[in-house]
């Protein structure tokens, strides 16, 4: 019998029909794989995030912008009041307690005397600049803080001196220690303690604790 042999284009044609089929094949089969997949995870959540989403507020990083308040010029629970400030408003045995003593002569306390049998560190009660260091005949060394534009802090009878006229110091830093005086307590470690308002003399006690916006 005669052999036949096959024209040029019919291989390259079945090659291509093959092929087509191949990728249809391919095509369908991936796109049903696909649902299925789909299909069984119907019941599973997806997120865009590596986290979880929950109804939980985000955490806030920012820093805590809560206003210093006004603190007391030691940090000790030694430190006791010997004698508070004189006030005109007080009842007479108020007043009475609130006198200091010095050679044979009673004064009204212009400030707080606070007194320790041990040394304490006294702190600057709020920021401020040293305005002026100097020695007082009768209180010992004195500091004077210049806080703001309204409140300047004056600490007396100190022992050492830990910071430098103009230098700024910042709420609850050292600035002294202790020391002794001339007037009269019932323990030997003391400091007298003023602050000023504008210029006025004022009760420290009526600023402990407050905000520093309170006084502008």
């Amino acid at each position: 019998m005669k052999k036949r042999k096959l024209k040029g284009y019919v291989l390259p044609t079945l090659y291509l029909v093959v092929l087509a089929m191949m990728v249809v094949g391919i095509t369908f089969l991936s796109k049903s794989l696909l649902e299925n997949q789909v299909s069984e995870d119907e019941n599973y959540n997806y997120s865009t995030s590596v986290f979880e989403e929950t109804d939980d507020k985000p955490v806030n990083n920012e820093v805590n912008t809560e206003e210093a308040k006004i603190v007391r010029p030691y940090t000790s629970d030694q430190v006791s009041v010997a004698k508070d400030f004189y006030n005109r408003e007080e009842s007479a045995e108020n007043q009475e307690n609130a006198l200091i003593f010095y050679e044979n002569t009673y004064m009204p306390n212009t400030g707080i005397l606070y007194e320790s049998d041990e040394a304490f560190d006294v702190v600057a009660i709020m920021d401020g600049t040293v305005k002026e260091i100097k020695e007082d005949e009768i209180l010992g060394q004195v500091i004077t803080i210049e806080n703001n534009t309204k409140l300047t802090s004056i600490y007396y009878t100190l022992g050492e001196i830990k910071v430098n006229k103009g230098d700024k110091v910042t709420r609850s830093q050292v600035i002294a220690t202790s020391g002794t005086s001339k007037l009269q307590t019932n323990k030997p470690q003391t400091l007298l303690f003023e602050t000023y308002i504008d210029g006025v003399l004022t009760n420290p006690n009526t600023l402990f604790d407050k905000n520093i916006s309170e006084l502008n």
